[in-house]
């Protein structure tokens, strides 16, 4: 699409808009936070920042299970059920197709909001007929404003490249990173370490006045920097459930760390900051069918929500937006037992995980066998002789994912202790929630599909597209 298309894109969406029935106000009923936020819905003056917080692959049943879990072990309902009550909140439904599936990628997914493209599954903002799309950071960059992305992946994962770079095919890593470094990216927090070292990359970024970072404690000592990497693991940033539990993984920062230093560096620069946070290792949990994984990634997130809110009550200029790409692996919290009621303990049951299937995963392969005791142990789950062997099979081949390998072998096991079924490995086409907070929110229509994300965002911004 050419920017002229785009601009008729943006008006045909604004001029919509306009005339789509507004969402009611509700009061707030939760703790979130006791004051209303000061918001100006109806955009009458521009957003100066934008905090963009996306979930990928949540599942409306992940959220459910998520739910139903927070309501028996806390005392409050998660922040994302809290925030659609708070006051000046606005709620579309989100068609995420992309432009050849009708269930997209989250490369697709990304680049239909970074450029207001729909692109083919697995491009980075490219057309289907192979267009480079300029991505909203490159605009919010000629408005002056400071940019950043955030992940529990490799930072050069699909979600943050989609509001960056332009590449033909999502694997092309390197590239990204090397086009970050081009596009003078503020903040960069997650991880992919392996990525920044091929030709002295890691070296350029310094050269650049770039702080790096690499830990927990460097990360709070640098938190503020005008430009930052931090970089927390070679790969992706280990499951929650796994840093909370293997001391290993002590040093490494939670989401909502990452998030709190980014606000620190971005909110310096006097023309504002746009900024996307991303849990990316929802998808993954759902991918590989793990219900603890998925469980505490989405925990994390939600922790998320209520600190952004903190923010913006504080900066009644930021216009926060909380969605998520699409739905992946359909994890439902099922009824079992007499009359259902079997899934309450299976709630408590699931608290009894200690350890991701990835981190088994790497155990089993490390020591080339696999260890029913320390199944056991991390799970709380007995394997018989014939599913023990069968897993033993699926080490010695080996298998290309060996964590779903193991929960599809146990998956009548894991039903019955968690409660927790799923329809794929793959990701689902369902429309998904996406909710806007502060100046520029009242122009969200009740429906809209992924590609109008581009035009509402650059609207409330403000940006010359």
């Amino acid at each position: 699409m050419q920017n002229g298309s785009r601009v008729a894109s943006r008006r045909q969406f604004i001029k919509g808009a306009g005339i789509a029935s507004a969402a009611t106000l509700l009061s707030s009923s939760a703790a979130l936070s006791k004051s209303q936020v000061p918001v100006d819905a109806d955009a009458s003056v521009p957003a100066k920042n934008l905090i963009f917080l996306v979930v990928d692959g949540l599942s409306g049943g992940t959220l459910g299970l998520a739910h139903h879990w927070q309501l028996r072990h806390n005392t409050q309902p998660l922040n994302w059920m809290q925030f659609y009550s708070q006051p000046g909140v606005f709620r579309a439904q989100q068609d995420t197709a992309s432009a050849n599936s009708p269930v997209t990628d989250s490369a697709a997914a990304a680049s239909a909001w970074g450029s207001g493209q729909r692109v083919n599954n697995g491009a980075i903002n490219r057309s289907p007929a192979g267009e480079k799309q300029k991505a909203i950071l490159a605009y919010a960059k000629e408005a002056g404003k400071a940019t950043g992305l955030v992940s529990t992946c490799r930072i050069t994962h699909a979600t943050p490249a989609g509001f960056v770079a332009s590449v033909a095919k999502r694997g092309e890593e390197q590239l990204i990173a090397e086009q970050y470094l081009d596009a003078e990216v503020d903040v960069l927090l997650g991880g992919g370490a392996r990525y920044f070292k091929a030709g002295a990359l890691l070296d350029q970024f310094a050269a650049a006045s770039y702080q790096i970072v690499s830990n927990s404690e460097q990360l709070a000592a640098k938190a503020g920097s005008p430009k930052l990497l931090g970089l927390f693991a070679q790969d992706h940033v280990p499951y929650r459930i796994d840093r909370e539990n293997d001391p290993q993984y002590s040093s490494v920062p939670s989401l909502p760390e990452m998030l709190g230093s980014a606000l620190k560096s971005l909110e310096k620069t006097p023309e504002g900051f746009v900024l996307q946070v991303e849990a990316g290792r929802v998808d993954h949990a759902g991918h590989v069918n793990d219900p603890a994984a998925i469980l505490h990634e989405f925990l994390e997130f939600d922790a998320c929500i209520q600190l952004a809110l903190k923010y913006t009550q504080a900066h009644s200029d930021t216009l926060l937006v909380v969605t998520t790409d699409h739905g992946t692996g359909g994890c439902q919290l099922n009824g079992i037992g007499s009359a259902y009621t079997g899934s309450g303990p299976a709630l408590d049951e699931i608290n009894k995980f200690t350890r991701s299937f990835e981190w088994l995963q790497d155990e089993f392969l490390a020591q080339g066998k696999f260890d029913a005791a320390l199944l056991e142990e991390m799970t709380g789950i007995a394997t018989s002789p014939e599913v023990a062997a069968q897993i033993q099979a699926a080490i010695d081949e080996p298998v290309q994912y060996l964590s779903s390998t193991l929960t599809a072998l146990l998956q009548p096991q894991l039903m019955a202790k968690t409660g927790t079924g799923w329809t794929s490995n793959n990701h689902t086409g369902e429309c998904v929630d996406f909710m806007a907070l502060g100046p520029g929110a009242g122009k969200l229509p009740p429906f809209m599909r992924n590609d109008a994300v581009f035009a509402f965002m650059a609207d409330a911004l403000r940006l010359r597209v």
